[in-house]
């Protein structure tokens, strides 16, 4: 299987953004996988994306991005035709939303059943992952992929917390990184065999 891992570099004040070091360190033998970090910008997303998709021809496509107010994994659902800075280039189609085809409740309880705290979450934002996780499914509908991509929303690492909760003297939820690692593993085997 072709998997497409994305993350963001640094967002919002943060130097270090979660799911850049997720998708960095992250390794699976079992599939051919493909990584790719994007500036936290429409024109990197515009101009790099589609031609990843069209080049590597993922079979199935895990966007990560950061939640920083969340202590649990959000899977997301749905992706609006909407950003806050003006829409979408009409190019990727006028839909006003999509659906992934993978079921975000249970999946939810998969990880939850494996000590990773998840949930279903039926709203990306309006923001670039939100913008992402849509150019994903309306390329996976386009291609006849059934609609197999997922986004991630991830809190920071416990590592990541820790420094920021020093720096900042704010507090941080988190989750370990080798339970995030742990849960992007078990998102990509449930999309291998869908038994989920």
């Amino acid at each position: 299987m072709r998997v497409l891992l994305t993350g963001f570099g640094p967002f919002s004040g943060f130097p270090t953004n979660p799911s850049q070091v997720i998708v960095d360190d992250f390794q699976m033998e079992e599939v051919v996988l493909e990584k790719k970090i994007f500036d936290v910008n429409r024109t990197a997303i515009e101009q790099g994306y589609l031609p990843l998709l069209d080049k590597f021809q993922p079979d199935f496509i895990l966007n990560m991005g950061l939640n920083a107010s969340s202590s649990v994994l959000n899977l997301e659902t749905f992706a609006i035709n909407s950003l806050k800075d003006g829409g979408f280039n009409d190019d990727w189609g006028k839909e006003a939303g999509l659906k992934t085809s993978i079921d975000t409740i249970a999946l939810a309880g998969e990880l939850c059943s494996n000590n990773i705290p998840a949930l279903r979450s039926d709203h990306a934002g309006n923001y670039y992952c939100n913008f992402i996780f849509y150019h994903s499914l309306y390329w996976c509908k386009q291609n006849k992929r059934k609609g197999n991509a997922l986004f991630l929303h991830i809190p920071f690492t416990t590592e990541l917390a820790s420094r920021y909760c020093h720096e900042m003297k704010k507090d941080f939820p988190s989750i370990e990184k080798h339970k995030i690692e742990q849960a992007v593993e078990l998102i990509i085997r449930n999309a291998e065999s869908p038994e989920v």
